[in-house]
Order: structure tokens, then sequence, then C-alpha cells
């Protein structure tokens, strides 16, 4: 009885910090690294993106928290509506998170980003337009990370690539929030236009790697191809917006190819295991 409590905790605490997205952040840190010159080495890199693991686990812990009554209408079953975690312990994990981000990332965009974070759960998701314009900025602000892990200074040098990188993953995540922003309505299914806009930005991205001479230039074609399945999903806006998601990994991928340093490899590697990670938690635990 003991061991069943106790696995039914940690499933709560999994699904609040909703398991696959958590894969999807590493990706921005490493980006932002590449973009930069891949400067600092394993002592700046690796705290940057455990620092960054923790401000974006708080931002979902702050979510919910600050949604629980929301979330006690519409979806019930959520661990704190449930019962299954009292708001205390959420509140005391979020602020531990929160701490352990800031001690661990480059100080000052790690502030900007908790701003942020804060900001947009406890504010700005309810005023229309400026929700959606905030959750694209966290993640332009958590590959900024990145950028500034790079240099010896903790302050980040947003050079061309750096600042282009900053603004497509903003606006991405912008839209797919505009998709997500009525998924628990009944009539919320996206309009066609909307539904494929994402595709159209990373095709956008072709004719930017062709005029810097960065990246393969196949990368947005094919990103943009393994997108469409996501696409194509009707009548689950859920799943659609899950699927927008765990694809910043690929995204991350072809923006770490425009600028991936000698012996960099391993930058391949490790998040194309983010992203087979992600599917397969997203087969017990929803992303959205």
């Amino acid at each position: 009885m003991r061991r069943a409590k106790q696995n039914a905790s940690w499933r709560a605490w999994l699904e609040l910090l909703r398991l696959p997205n958590l894969f999807t952040v590493p990706g921005d840190v490493l980006a932002g690294w590449c973009l930069a010159g891949a400067g600092g080495g394993w002592g700046a890199l690796l705290p940057t993106v455990l620092g960054s693991l923790c401000l974006y686990a708080a931002g979902l812990l702050f979510n919910d928290l600050f949604d629980a009554r929301i979330d006690a209408r519409e979806r019930p079953s959520r661990p704190i509506p449930s019962g299954r975690v009292t708001r205390g312990a959420v509140l005391g994990a979020a602020a531990a998170l929160s701490a352990a981000g800031v001690l661990l990332a480059p100080l000052r965009p790690a502030l900007w980003l908790l701003g942020a974070i804060v900001f947009y759960d406890a504010l700005a998701k309810r005023v229309p337009g400026l929700g959606v314009l905030t959750m694209g900025c966290c993640r332009g602000l958590n590959l900024l990370l990145g950028a500034a892990c790079a240099w010896p200074t903790g302050t980040a040098v947003v050079g061309p690539l750096v600042g282009a990188a900053i603004a497509f993953f903003v606006l991405y995540t912008l839209l797919l929030s505009v998709v997500a922003r009525n998924e628990a309505s009944p009539d919320g299914e996206p309009s066609a236009w909307l539904r494929w806009s994402p595709a159209l930005l990373i095709l956008a991205l072709a004719p930017f790697f062709w005029l810097f001479g960065v990246g393969p230039l196949w990368g947005p074609p094919a990103a943009a191809a393994l997108l469409a399945p996501v696409l194509l999903i009707r009548g689950d806006v859920p799943a659609l917006v899950a699927g927008l998601i765990r694809h910043l990994i690929p995204l991350q991928l072809l923006w770490c190819l425009a600028a991936l340093p000698p012996g960099g490899g391993w930058v391949v590697g490790g998040l194309l295991a983010c992203w087979g990670a992600s599917l397969a938690a997203s087969r017990r635990f929803a992303g959205s």
C-alpha cells in the first residue's frame, strides 16, 4: 500500500512537470551556446543546462498554482485540484527550483527569465495577446542563457545568428501558444492557416540560411516535413499542442547545425536522445 502511494505521488509530480516537455529545454541552451561561439567549456555549459531545467520546472509549478481554480473547473483530475499534491508542497518546490536556477545559470539572463516566467503565470496569460508574447519571450530568454554561458563574463553577445534564432523561437512559441489558447474548449480547433503557420515559419529559414551561408539548406524543408504528421492531427488539440512542443527539439538541432563547433557530434546525439525520450515519455504523460 505504501509503495502504491509513493508511486502515485511521483506520478502526480511528473504530471505537474509535464515530463515530455522537460526534454525540450536543454536544446535551447545548446543552440544559444553553439550560435554564440561554443565558448566556456563544460564548466559553464552543464550548470546552465541544469539551471534552465530548474527555471522551466519552476514555471510549470507556478502555472498550476495560479491555475488551480480554473483547473478545478475544467480539469479536476490535475494533481492540485484532485488533492494528490498540496499547494504548499508545490509552492515550496517552485521556490527551491527558482533559487537553484538563478544560482546555476548566468545571473542576469536567469533573473530576466525568472521574471518573465512569474509575470506570465501570475498575470500575462490572462491578458489577450500579452500572454502568448510573454510565453514566446520566455523561450527566447532560455536560448539567451546558452549564449551567455558561451562568454566568460556571463553576458551574451547577441550577434546576427543568436538574434535570428531568438526571434525564430519567440515566433514559433507564439504561434504554438495561440494554437493552445483554447485547447480546453470543445470548439478550440485552430483554423487551417493557424494550424500550418509553424511549418511556413520553418520553411522561411531556408532563404535565411542560404543568405548567411549557414546550416544545411535541406534542414528547414526536412524539419517542416517532420512536423506535417503532427499538423494533420484533427479533433485532438492537446495532442496537436504536445506535438508542436516536442518539435522544438528538431528545430533546436537545426539551429545547432548552423554553427556546430568542431567535435560537436555529441550535441547532435544529445538532442536526438532528448527527442526520443520526449516521445517515449509522451506515451505515459501529457505534454499539454
